[in-house]
């Protein structure tokens, strides 16, 4: 019964990771990879491309980005098809 009432009693924490991409989390800033993350060394690149955002219109302008029209994109499926 004293177990039971101490387990009760225990604080919930909840932790993420931001540099794993196991789930759409989408662009996210500098501040906002701070506030979810925990401990001095964190990683501020963005989960979703890897860039750093420190606006919000940074965020917004690479959600606005379509992959498919990068160089990088076309190079890559020039390669593809060969």
């Amino acid at each position: 019964m004293r177990q039971d009432k101490k387990r009760e009693n225990r604080p919930k924490v909840r932790a993420e990771r931001m540099d794993t991409k196991c789930g759409y989390i989408g662009h996210m800033t500098v501040d906002q990879i701070k506030e979810r993350s925990f401990g001095e060394n964190i990683n501020a690149a963005c989960p979703e491309c890897g860039k750093i955002h420190l606006t919000v219109e940074d965020t917004e302008e690479a959600e606005a980005c379509r992959i498919s029209k990068t160089e990088r994109f076309a190079r890559i499926k020039s390669d593809s098809e060969i």
